[in-house]
């Protein structure tokens, strides 16, 4: 039994080492801000869906190009039976007329091969196409029981002579719209860095206050225990002993608090940049930033030209005009051609119907529409599209004047926030030196518990103040370069690599 026993469990000491094996190992990451930004753009959520999304409009826009291209294309109805009964009129030898009941009893076959091309200049179609049918009827036994009919070559325009063409329009939006991906694109990827800017600094106060208040519940322990002491020997009331434990015990809910909140900021940090819940990640806080002025009207010149607000709204006010130029042309008289040319012949056995000595085909056709009565409802479409016209152009310069001043206000807070650090940075030093000396003098009897603790919250606030600052500095930051699409750092215009990103 014993020698039992013992097999058995080496056997469960065994399994479960080879499962503690099996569990995922926690990985530790220690990041740079930078370091943060760069993983966002490359694995988190927010970039897969925007280059997704850049991917989707790049694929429009080919198939808007493709639109301008020459089709091939075969359309054929191999096999078509019908069986039916006609009645066909004739006049017999008195001059009366004589109704004859004929059966059709045929089988037929038809192909068409097409090359179309789209003119866009005046929103016509060509067509070069060749077409083949052979007709059989079933209810007749002799060889000529069979027709086949071609047309080798066929030339085919359809050309409207007035009103409104799509495909000019077209050539004036796509372009714009891909322009507007693309710059999308960028932008995007500046507001994924905005959003790492966001979550990173979230960590870091968390670390930051989880730091702070260890240290200050190791001193409020400290400070309660030399309390207690006082206290024994007389040389303070009771009412300081009070509030002196009173902030340890407050120290120990603070400690607590900042645990549980660095314990969120971490899984927020993780969940934004695709990591599992593995991974721990400690953040490095460089306190370094560029010393740097951004120019108003340089950034505005970056904007104007660069951002996909401004051409979102150039895109809008041509849909506009666009819908203007549509309603217009349906309100009046409206005149399509149409014409072709081509060689057909007919014959009873298959190489006869492409011998030589075709016989020509045309055609020609003039479409005319002219409303009469309608209503006035087309007359009323086009003063819609014209009263759109008239709101999106006040819209649009409302915005474009919003954007400026936009674009203004942030290139001034964040030409002005690197003061704002440098203050924060000042009142850092000198909380955290007001503190150690109040602490000194403290221990020493100089100072009452209500004076160090002052002094202890107005350290605690200068230190979150400045971290406040310096996210603040980075946040302004990276909403000038997605604004702008300019990374004045480097003084270079942000772009993409858009080859790459829809794999060509």
């Amino acid at each position: 039994m014993k020698r039992y026993y013992l097999v058995l469990t080496c056997f469960l000491l065994f399994a479960g080492l080879k499962a503690q094996d099996r569990q995922p190992s926690s990985a530790k990451y220690i990041f740079a801000l930078e370091d943060v930004i760069q993983l966002a753009k490359e694995q988190s959520p927010n970039a897969i869906m925007a280059r997704h999304t850049f991917r989707a409009s790049y694929y429009t826009f080919r198939a808007y190009k493709a639109e301008f291209l020459p089709k091939l294309s075969l359309n054929t109805n191999p096999a078509n039976y019908s069986h039916s009964i006609r009645s066909i009129e004739s006049i017999n030898s008195s001059g009366g007329y004589s109704i004859t009941e004929v059966s059709a009893n045929t089988f037929s076959s038809t192909a068409n091969l097409s090359l179309t091309q789209s003119i866009g200049l005046t929103g016509g179609t060509v067509s070069l196409g060749s077409d083949f049918s052979r007709l059989q009827n079933l209810d007749d036994d002799t060889d000529r029981n069979t027709q086949y009919t071609t047309t080798p070559v066929k030339v085919s325009l359809e050309q409207p002579l007035n009103g409104y063409n799509s495909l000019k329009w077209q050539k004036k939006i796509e372009p714009l719209r891909f322009d507007e991906a693309k710059q999308n694109y960028i932008a995007q990827m500046e507001q994924v860095s905005s959003q790492a800017v966001d979550y990173y600094f979230a960590l870091a106060l968390a670390q930051i206050s989880l730091n702070m208040a260890k240290t200050n519940y190791a001193n409020s322990k400290e400070l309660y225990e030399i309390s207690q002491g006082r206290y024994m020997i007389g040389t303070i009331a009771e009412d300081a002993l009070l509030q002196m434990e009173l902030r340890y015990m407050q120290a120990e809910s603070k400690l607590n608090k900042a645990q549980m909140d660095i314990q969120v900021k971490q899984s927020q940090l993780r969940s934004f940049l695709g990591f599992n819940d593995n991974v721990e990640i400690e953040l490095q806080i460089n306190p370094e930033i560029p010393s740097l002025k951004v120019s108003y009207d340089q950034a505005l010149d970056y904007a104007l030209t660069r951002s996909p607000s401004i051409i979102s709204y150039n895109r809008q006010l041509l849909e506009a005009e666009q819908n203007v130029a549509q309603a217009k042309s349906r309100k009046g008289v409206t005149v399509s051609l149409s014409g072709s040319f081509g060689l057909n012949k007919t014959g009873h056995v298959f190489r006869n119907a492409y011998t030589p000595r075709f016989d020509d085909q045309e055609g020609v056709s003039m479409g005319i529409r002219i409303p009469i009565l309608d209503w006035n409802q087309e007359r009323d479409r086009y003063r819609n599209a014209q009263s759109r016209l008239e709101v999106v152009e006040t819209q649009m310069k409302q915005m474009e004047t919003d954007f400026r001043q936009n674009v203004y206000l942030q290139v001034m807070q964040f030409n002005m926030q690197e003061d704002q650090l440098r203050i924060a940075a000042k009142a850092d030093t000198i909380a955290q030196k007001g503190y150690e000396v109040s602490r000194q003098r403290y221990l020493i009897g100089k100072v009452s518990v209500t004076d160090l603790n002052i002094a202890d919250t107005d350290k605690d606030q200068a230190k979150m103040n400045y971290i406040a600052e310096l996210q603040a500095y980075w946040n302004y930051y990276y909403t000038v370069r997605r604004l702008t699409l300019f990374d004045f750092r480097n003084n270079q215009a942000i772009d993409a690599d858009f080859a790459t990103l829809v794999g060509e």
